[in-house]
């Protein structure tokens, strides 16, 4: 890394911690410089990278640069302070690679607070969609709620696949989303609609995780619990075919037919998951109007039909259309062009 870099970094770290809490004048100062810190040093950009990489695995202890390890740690304390347990650490990763400040951001499926927004990140403009679909399965409870109103702030209750409905051509710098895309059904529509939206040269960022073809938790908890199967839940029994659920069940014990109809009703219709597989996902988001530049897999476990055996070759044997099992999830970077 460039010297003065370093020694920025160096001068942070000893700055930022006052009496064990954050000083958030620093960490602001930090935020406003991480943008250019990442654009002007390969070095600081490869290293940045490496640290925040999506994929899960854990770094062993000598494969970690402390000024890195620094900001990493950061990242997530600032992230409690908003309780926000992934969101922040993938929106300060995209603000270092795009400038978040002054920009309009348009949020899919989400909220994030005001101060956070406008003070620490210094966003012009924020927009965040919330499902009608699912504030009415939440009881007409809506995320943005905790939040408060602000007069750069517009909450918009529409299903990403209606955008278009509700934000001008060319309207919006950057759109991010977390733990979002799993959920919206019309996804090619979604993505029309966020191309649509955005400016020339304007990102997309997106994280999600479980996506369904995830053999552990990608049925997102539609399996209801039920005492045959304690303790745990029947790992991929989501992804087998109709008849072998039912004879998995029958199997089991569940001999009641509106006991299994019940049970199989909520794994195969409820709207929580929206269904679509590893090698779905990579089509659309592959094949949508924008350019991909990250494509990244989510903490993908290589070794899962090892810990899993007896579930994989069911699924295997049921259901010969699922191929990627063992993907939690994507990480996806696509510009405008």
């Amino acid at each position: 890394m460039k010297k003065e870099i370093e020694q920025y970094l160096q001068s942070t770290l000893e700055r930022t911690w006052n009496g064990g809490k954050i000083n958030m004048a620093v960490a602001k100062e930090y935020i406003s410089n991480l943008p250019s810190l990442y654009e002007s040093d390969l070095e600081f950009r490869l290293l940045f990278d490496w640290h925040f990489s999506p994929a899960g695995r854990r770094l062993a202890p000598e494969e970690i640069h402390p000024l890195f390890a620094f900001q990493h740690h950061l990242a997530h304390e600032l992230g409690k302070r908003y309780e926000l347990d992934y969101q922040f650490i993938h929106f300060f990763i995209l603000h270092a690679m795009s400038n978040l400040c002054g920009k309009t951001v348009l949020e899919i499926g989400g909220s994030l607070p005001n101060e956070l927004l406008f003070e620490l990140f210094g966003i012009s403009k924020y927009i965040n969609t919330e499902s009608p679909d699912y504030i009415k399965a939440e009881s007409g409870s809506a995320y943005s709620a905790k939040h408060g109103e602000h007069p750069n702030r517009t909450t918009l209750c529409v299903n990403a696949e209606d955008l278009n409905q509700s934000l001008q051509p060319e309207s919006v710098d950057t759109i991010f989303s977390v733990a979002c895309f799993e959920h919206i059904y019309g996804l090619e529509s979604a993505l029309q609609c966020c191309h649509e939206a955005t400016k020339q040269g304007g990102l997309l960022y997106s994280f999600f995780a479980p996506i369904y073809s995830y053999i552990i938790d990608g049925d997102h908890h539609t399996i209801p619990p039920c005492e045959i199967f304690s303790p745990t839940r029947p790992w991929g029994l989501h992804l087998l075919s109709n008849k072998d659920q039912r004879s998995l069940l029958l199997s089991h014990g569940m001999s009641n037919p509106k006991e299994i109809q019940e049970f199989l009703g909520e794994v195969n219709f409820n709207r929580v998951p929206n269904r679509l597989i590893y090698e779905e996902y990579s089509r659309i988001l592959t094949e949508s109007p924008f350019y991909v530049i990250k494509l990244d897999e989510v903490a993908p476990n290589p070794n899962i039909s090892k810990q899993w055996p007896r579930e994989v070759a069911r699924v295997r044997k049921s259901n010969p259309s699922i191929g990627n099992l063992h993907t939690q999830g994507f990480r996806v970077i696509l510009r405008k062009s």
